[in-house]
């Protein structure tokens, strides 16, 4: 629902009950400002990125241990201490 702050600031409570079946856009001279979201979205999306966040961790650990195997090997390589 796009609402202007003009008609947000009048209609505020009733926006408020809305938030549970739909988020509202809010426009400032047409241009979107800000986002009205129910508590339960809210909670859907932080536990969203909280899982996602977890998973880039767990990809970035693996890049970098992938990094560490590599440069290990090359040092013993070097070393002419085989494999």
């Amino acid at each position: 629902m796009l609402v202007p702050l003009s008609e947000a600031k009048v209609r505020f409570h009733a926006l408020v009950r809305e938030l549970s079946e739909r988020e509202v856009l809010l426009l400032r001279h047409g241009k979107p400002v800000g986002v009205m979201i129910g508590f339960a979205a809210y909670r859907s999306l932080l536990e969203r990125l909280e899982e996602l966040e977890d998973r880039l961790a767990v990809f970035e650990a693996r890049e970098e241990g992938a990094d560490a195997r590599a440069a290990w090997a090359k040092v013993k390589a070097e070393a002419g201490l085989g494999t």
